[in-house]
């Protein structure tokens, strides 16, 4: 029992039962004749062998409930990383997808009176953009999304050029690594979208490159209206603290008329 109040009851609860134990081993000392000073160790290294005991009981216990509430709150954070990842994918997908599916209808629409062999290729293009950003979002939902950043440039150059806006393309010889690229790609398709939405641009470069355990990747068009530094996309800041996540940096910068997307990316030796 003295062993065990301390970690039950409240410390006042100690006393009375301190006092009874004294009592009670004093009688029994009397009582046999034997030492009262033997009796008091014996019955206080009982009590606090007890107590050790309870307590260790106890912290166990404690531990156990700490790692589960730890375990609860990996899964919450497991799943809240999870619905953003699928945001941002659908953001990324959609956002690409939808400018040019715009652009592309407004331009069949306009071509109809004049050329509808043209008009026909551009709503056959549309219906074909359509279905591939719906097998992404499929794709997205399922988290099987694979990047491959060299089509992916290689498209987006397309889509600009036949949005009337000269666009460079330059890739590495060789391929970046599956994170690096997937990062690279929703800056991509970040970029390409805000030239083909926000500006008039005459042309674009996309260069990408790797150097010194950097990749880099710089997309320029020379379509910037003139901006303030409170003008700039959401979705570039949204960019900003992903690249941030992976030790990486994102750097936009105005011109004149230029206005340049810079995202570099650590990669391994």
């Amino acid at each position: 029992m003295v062993g065990t109040v301390p970690l039950l009851g409240p410390v006042r609860a100690l006393l009375p039962v301190t006092a009874g134990a004294l009592l009670v081993t004093v009688t029994v000392a009397g009582a046999t004749g034997g030492s009262v000073v033997r009796h008091l160790a014996v019955t206080g290294g009982v009590g606090l062998g007890i107590a050790a005991v309870n307590g260790l009981q106890f912290w166990f216990w404690d531990l156990l409930l700490r790692a589960r509430e730890g375990q609860e709150a990996r899964a919450r954070l497991a799943a809240t990383e999870e619905r953003l990842r699928f945001a941002r994918d659908v953001h990324d997908v959609l956002g690409h997808a939808l400018t040019v599916i715009a652009l592309k209808a407004e331009l069949a629409a306009r071509l109809a009176p004049v050329d509808a062999e043209r008009a026909g290729r551009e709503a056959d293009e549309v219906r074909r953009l359509a279905a591939a950003a719906l097998d992404e979002v499929r794709d997205a939902v399922h988290g099987y999304r694979r990047v491959d950043l060299a089509d992916q440039a290689a498209a987006v150059g397309q889509v600009l050029r036949s949005c009337g806006v000269r666009s460079t393309v330059l890739l590495p010889d060789g391929a970046l690594p599956a994170g690096t690229a997937a990062q690279f790609a929703a800056v991509l398709r970040e970029a390409s979208t805000n030239v083909l939405r926000h500006s008039r641009a005459g042309w674009c470069r996309i260069e990408i490159s790797v150097e010194d355990e950097v990749a880099r990747m710089t997309v320029a068009n020379d379509g910037a209206p003139a901006v303030g530094p409170d003008d700039r996309s959401h979705g570039l800041d949204g960019l900003s603290e992903r690249l941030a996540a992976v030790g990486g940096v994102l750097a936009v910068r105005h011109d004149g008329d230029v206005f340049t997307v810079e995202a570099t990316v650590p990669v391994p030796a």
